[in-house]
């Protein structure tokens, strides 16, 4: 390794792995200014930037016409592994960009032969990086290590995304995208995170809740036009208000009506009493109207039914479970 002066303009910088941070160049430049600069660049024999981009950007900045610089002599390979251990080393990225590094690095290393394997000898000559080794160089745990590892399964469109928003450096939050394993899912949770919804833990989690929710309204609400517009004419969904599109059944046409109405104040009275209007309508002789009531409402609504149905008798149904629940 050799230290040199090298003209600005001589500095060959290719497409780097993340971008300029203005931020911290202003630092750099302030600092540069009053101290000099304390750590060189590093360039290999052609003068191709391998670390300190920040750095060469503040010489820029200060209009100087030459930077020290490490000159190194390294393969392709290794190049790349130092600007992506220089970023590393840094700790500025966010857990993003640090798992996405962490995988680019491991697949240099690969690639360079020095990656340990469970089947590689530990005693074996040439030196070789373990997960435990490359988390201790990193200064955190192997588990944690591996948490920020599993963000880069993140669907690629969701982590550009997310890279921009405040959960970008969220391990638990970009941990519980990551587990959705659906491409869809974590691009809509993504966006709407872009647009603003609120970030912290518990609220990512209702998000995911909210979106999986409204996925499987769809889906059904889907499902409702498929067999509206079937032409199985023993089969037709309708959605909508039932004193509404109950109107589209003909006059005595219906066996049975079941139902398990979420009508639990005294103000549904009246949609009780529409459901027993549209059940002397529509039902054939002999048909039956089962529906569900809360007990405490049992009275009122066998009073308001009874004036279009004939009251036959209460079923009484247990459910499963520790609680033992009844309904009727």
């Amino acid at each position: 390794m050799t230290l040199l002066e090298i003209k600005l303009g001589d500095i060959k910088v290719s497409p780097r792995l993340r971008q300029i941070d203005q931020d911290k160049v202003d630092n750099l430049v302030e600092s540069i200014r009053l101290i000099g600069l304390l750590q060189s660049i590093v360039v290999d024999t052609d003068n191709n930037l391998l670390a300190g981009n920040h750095r060469l950007e503040a010489f820029q900045r200060l209009g100087r016409d030459t930077i020290e610089c490490k000159v190194v002599n390294l393969s392709e390979l290794e190049n790349e592994l130092v600007q992506i251990d220089e970023n590393l080393i840094n700790n500025d990225l966010s857990m993003i960009e640090k798992s996405e590094h962490i995988i680019l690095r491991e697949s240099i290393l690969d690639d360079l032969g020095i990656r340990a394997t469970q089947k590689d000898n530990q005693y074996a000559s040439v030196k070789s990086y373990t997960s435990s080794q490359l988390a201790s160089e990193l200064d955190i745990s192997k588990r944690k290590y591996q948490w920020i590892k599993q963000i880069s399964k993140i669907n690629h469109t969701a982590r550009e995304i997310l890279k921009y928003t405040d959960i970008s450096n969220n391990l638990d939050a970009l941990l519980q995208i990551e587990r959705l394993r659906d491409d869809e899912l974590q691009i809509e949770v993504a966006t709407r995170i872009e647009n603003g919804h609120s970030t912290n833990s518990g609220n990512i989690r209702r998000l995911i809740k909210d979106v999986q929710n409204e996925i499987k309204r769809d889906s059904i609400l889907e499902q409702l036009g498929n067999y509206k517009n079937s032409n199985h004419k023993k089969l037709q969904l309708y959605q909508g208000d039932f004193r509404e599109v109950s109107l589209e059944l003909d006059d005595n046409s219906i066996d049975m009506i079941f139902t398990d109405p979420p009508y639990i104040t005294d103000d549904s009275l009246e949609l009780y009493e529409g459901l027993s209007e549209l059940g002397k309508r529509v039902l054939k002789d002999g048909g039956s109207c089962l529906c569900y009531v809360t007990q405490a409402m049992l009275h009122k609504v066998l009073n308001v039914m009874s004036s279009n149905l004939d009251y036959y008798w209460i079923i009484s149904i247990k459910h499963g479970g520790n609680n033992g629940r009844h309904g009727r």
